[in-house]
């Protein structure tokens, strides 16, 4: 009953928190809402759409054959993985854990893998990463390539480490639904697309205002702090050197706070457990930071 009422306290004071600092809360809902409009929903809902897509058309079970080998011997996984894997590296977050969700309620893998899976394939996407953090926080397209090709590579390591015991050949998944024709595939993608990223702007816009109530606490504002609750404002408080460079690959593989309520929103309807997730999003970080010390010494 004392944590109820400690809750019941931290909510109540942080509604009077928003009422007094009204103006700095609203100025922080309009840059939220301006961040979605320029770059959250032009950059992640064709991703959304499409991955949709991608798995009512039945097109993962078309590449299972040829992706089972590798997926099976490296991360002891269905091949139909691999299509999330690559998917969700390309789309960015969070693409992987939406499909991995859709993948759990059609029955096409089972609790175990699922939980596994989003371990290691809910991850930034390249236009984030070469855009936002090489040319608009370094001024250079090569510390996005590295970070980018470390960020792939330690989400490769954390599944490595955390795979399953058994290889797929030895479980046995439910049998997958017949795929849709392409109109219903394409009205269910987009509608679930709007749905899903209304809820990552959502989380994107609530995330500034924590951030922006944060700073009445903290004067100063450490990129590490800012990142931990919101990716993208904590890349941009970076510095554009070695220091920058590190901080930036550790931002990138922990997500931020944001990316986890998103990744929470992706599977609300499921009993599907996030602390795999976290797992391997710690796991993440600390590997990238590992990976990027010896490769930024090479830096410009």
């Amino acid at each position: 009953m004392t944590k109820r009422y400690f809750s019941i306290l931290i909510l109540l004071g942080t509604m009077l928190l928003l009422l007094w600092q009204s103006g700095p809360a609203a100025a922080a809902v309009r840059e939220g809402l301006a961040l979605c409009a320029h770059a959250v929903i032009p950059a992640l809902f064709p991703f959304l759409v499409l991955s949709g897509l991608f798995l009512a058309l039945g097109y993962g079970e078309a590449l299972n054959p040829l992706l089972r080998p590798v997926m099976g011997r490296l991360f002891h996984a269905d091949g139909l993985a691999g299509g999330v894997f690559f998917l969700g590296i390309l789309g960015g977050y969070p693409v992987g854990a939406r499909m991995i969700g859709q993948l759990y309620r059609e029955g096409r893998c089972g609790r175990q893998e699922a939980e596994y899976l989003l371990s290691f394939c809910n991850n930034a996407g390249p236009a984030f990463v070469l855009g936002m953090v090489g040319l608009g926080r370094f001024g250079d397209l090569r510390p996005g390539l590295y970070l980018y090709g470390l960020h792939v590579f330690s989400a490769i390591l954390v599944g490595i480490l955390l795979r399953p015991k058994e290889k797929p050949s030895a479980r046995s998944l439910p049998a997958p639904p017949p795929p849709r024709s392409f109109a219903p595939a394409l009205i269910g993608a987009v509608q679930s697309a709007f749905s899903g990223i209304l809820q990552v702007c959502g989380f994107v816009i609530f995330s500034l205002v924590i951030l922006q109530l944060l700073t009445l606490f903290l004067p100063w504002q450490h990129p590490l702090l800012t990142g931990f609750v919101e990716l993208t404002c904590g890349i941009l408080q970076l510095t554009g050197d070695q220091q920058g460079f590190l901080l930036a690959a550790i931002l990138l593989g922990w997500g931020g706070l944001s990316v986890l309520g998103q990744t929470a929103a992706m599977l609300a309807d499921t009993d599907l457990s996030l602390r795999p997730y976290l797992r391997g999003k710690i796991l993440q970080a600390v590997f990238s930071f590992l990976l990027a010390l010896p490769v930024s010494f090479f830096l410009p």
